[in-house]
């Protein structure tokens, strides 16, 4: 890795982990939302079917019982649901904030300092991980690094479900995150967040060429309820509630996968570990 790459890569991180410090609070407040309407906000809907789809993912495969990190566990939110569906959680998150307020939440639970790229545990240690709405915020070093990360701490048949932001999403984030890149580059108005986006069939590639292991993609979330949201939140209330059983089946095909909301990837651990490394070594930035 060259030095400017090494800098790009620490001030992508720098980004991701000061923005959410700083915003430790909304994200609490939204959560709150959550639990009391989880029609309110494109935020509390996108995670009521996340988390829905999450949970079957990871119950089909350990029925309740289980070691499980959640990695970059922000307020602790899908923390204390895991802990709820019988599961031992652990957490690792980088900023303050966050780590705080996910501490409170889950008061009996370990949550340690750190960032993917460097998880504070020993080899084989999970039977799943997790990972929400962390990969967008990281440069393509980090990016390869954490799973390499991920796949370590994996116990051999072990499993992680990760969301990405899916680059062909109805939602249209893809084409304002570009006219803010436009912005930074011309104007120097500063982005808060660089974002990486993939699509299904690539991101299912991307494992097979860099780590050797099988990756599945599912989706969760029509995403043009967020224009709607955005333009007129009860409206996108009214929507959601009404589009739900329609949204199921929708994510459930396919086709939709690359336009759906969120992207969802289950990445499986080799049962033989051996097999399961990959081919640069482990490197902690």
């Amino acid at each position: 890795m060259t030095e400017n790459a090494n800098e790009k890569t620490l001030k992508y991180r720098a980004k991701a982990v000061n923005s959410h410090d700083f915003n430790s609070p909304v994200f609490f407040d939204r959560y709150a939302v959550l639990d009391v309407n989880p029609y309110a906000s494109a935020f509390a809907y996108g995670r009521k079917k996340l988390y829905e789809k999450m949970n079957r993912i990871i119950d089909d495969r350990l029925d309740g019982k289980g070691d499980v990190l959640e990695a970059a566990c922000g307020t602790g939110y899908y923390i204390k649901v895991l802990r709820a569906n019988g599961y031992n959680v652990t957490g690792v998150e980088p900023a303050d904030g966050m780590r705080e307020r996910a501490q409170k939440k889950n008061p009996k639970t370990e949550i340690k300092n750190g960032v993917i790229s460097a998880l504070p545990f020993p080899d084989n240690t999970f039977d799943a991980v997790t990972s929400i709405e962390l990969f967008r915020y990281l440069e393509a070093a980090d990016i390869k690094q954490g799973y390499a990360e991920i796949l370590r701490v994996l116990k051999p048949g072990g499993f992680a479900v990760v969301t990405l932001v899916n680059r062909y999403a109805l939602d249209g984030f893809l084409f304002s995150y570009y006219f803010k890149l436009m912005l930074e580059k011309y104007f120097g108005k500063p982005i808060i967040n660089y974002c990486d986006a993939v699509s299904p069939s690539e991101t299912e590639k991307y494992f097979k060429d860099n780590f050797n292991v099988v990756a599945s993609t599912e989706s969760a979330m029509f995403a043009p309820l967020r224009i709607i949201y955005k333009l007129y939140p009860k409206l996108g209330e009214w929507c959601a509630k009404r589009l739900e059983s329609f949204d199921e089946k929708l994510n459930q095909t396919d086709w939709h996968k690359k336009f759906a909301g969120h992207l969802i990837v289950v990445i499986e651990k080799k049962a033989d570990a051996k097999e399961n490394t990959n081919t640069a070594p482990v490197r902690h930035i």
